[in-house]
């Protein structure tokens, strides 16, 4: 694991690459540059001055050309620009290398440095990619085992008997919805656990349910809801604001006159949510663990999402805005 952390590291894994390639390079020009007299320090300096320019061009070749040209499958373009490109370093490289000094360097040696810096970035993305799909299978296994623990939580399912057992006597009549509503809420719970991402419109229908069921629990909850957006065209990863819905129901609970504002767009692809309730400054029983927000961020960080996440106290009112760019859609899901 400690290697793998080095290796998502930016600049951990730039120098330890960048210091392999120079070592190569090192052991394949010793004999062209010979000591002569010359020192140690100005052999390293040397080959360090026909590299530095190389890194430049990797650089451009990879984020200009590989990435936005060759990964969306453009093949007539890419291998245009390939052409335009080995070209342009040819006689770069024949030209700046006399005027540094590093005309007896054969420029053979450095096109295949390109070669292998580009082969390393092919393994990276590689690399980076089966690695976010692991931590996302790791991440919604946890999710589901999670679940499933809480479903069979013999507090959970006492506490909604009971509540079911009160609603029998006080208002029969509603009984037979408000088993349906517990009955989708975990069946959803269990389906969508082991999906990577699910339709917009399910997971606000889920937190409809959620919200609803835990109203009937606590009358005195005043829920307000203010919903925006084509929600049937986006994906997003399940069970994502249930962390933070349950967090809002659990404080707000404490206060004698609880409330949460739920507030929720979608605008091209952008996703808002904004999340208010209330909370006793003192004299709470509960403690906050922050296991919930951490959660939130580790999948947001798992899943490539851009985003921006915000949490926040102002009085007795705790705020949670989340800020999401670029979800996919479910048309390609």
């Amino acid at each position: 694991m400690r290697i793998l952390k080095i290796y998502q590291n930016f600049f951990l894994r730039n120098i330890i690459v960048n210091s392999i390639i120079y070592a190569i390079i090192l052991a394949c020009v010793y004999d062209e540059i010979r000591l002569d007299g010359h020192s140690w320090t100005y052999i390293l300096s040397k080959i360090a001055i026909g590299y530095f320019p190389c890194i430049i061009w990797i650089t451009i070749f990879n984020i200009f050309i590989i990435k936005p040209v060759l990964f969306r499958k453009k093949f007539k373009l890419f291998f245009t620009l390939l052409i335009v490109y080995w070209t342009s370093f040819y006689f770069f490289m024949n030209w700046f290398f006399p005027m540094a000094g590093l005309g007896n360097l054969k420029t053979l040696q450095i096109l295949s440095l390109i070669i292998n810096g580009t082969f390393f970035y092919f393994i990276h993305i590689v690399i980076t990619k089966k690695v976010s799909e692991t931590n996302k299978e790791i991440i919604n296994f946890k999710s589901e085992l999670s679940f499933l623990k809480q479903q069979l939580n013999p507090h959970f399912l006492l506490n909604a008997m009971n509540n079911l057992y009160g609603e029998s006597l006080s208002d029969p009549d509603k009984l037979p919805d408000r088993i349906l509503n517990l009955s989708d809420m975990l069946r959803y719970q269990i389906e969508a656990s082991k999906k990577d991402y699910v339709f917009l419109e399910e997971e606000v229908a889920f937190i409809k349910k959620y919200i609803e069921y835990y109203t009937f629990q606590n009358e005195r909850l005043v829920v307000t809801q203010n919903l925006e957006g084509d929600f049937d065209s986006i994906d997003i990863p399940p069970l994502f604001f249930l962390p933070l819905v349950e967090n809002a129901v659990k404080f707000s609970a404490e206060t004698s006159e609880p409330f949460i504002n739920v507030d929720l767009k979608v605008k091209c692809n952008q996703l808002s949510f904004t999340l208010r309730n209330n909370y006793l400054e003192s004299g709470s029983r509960l403690s906050s663990t922050g296991i919930g927000i951490e959660n939130l961020k580790r999948r947001l960080e798992v899943y490539g999402l851009r985003h921006e996440l915000n949490c926040k106290k102002e009085k007795n009112i705790f705020i949670v805005k989340l800020r999401i760019w670029h979800l996919p859609t479910a048309v390609l899901s």
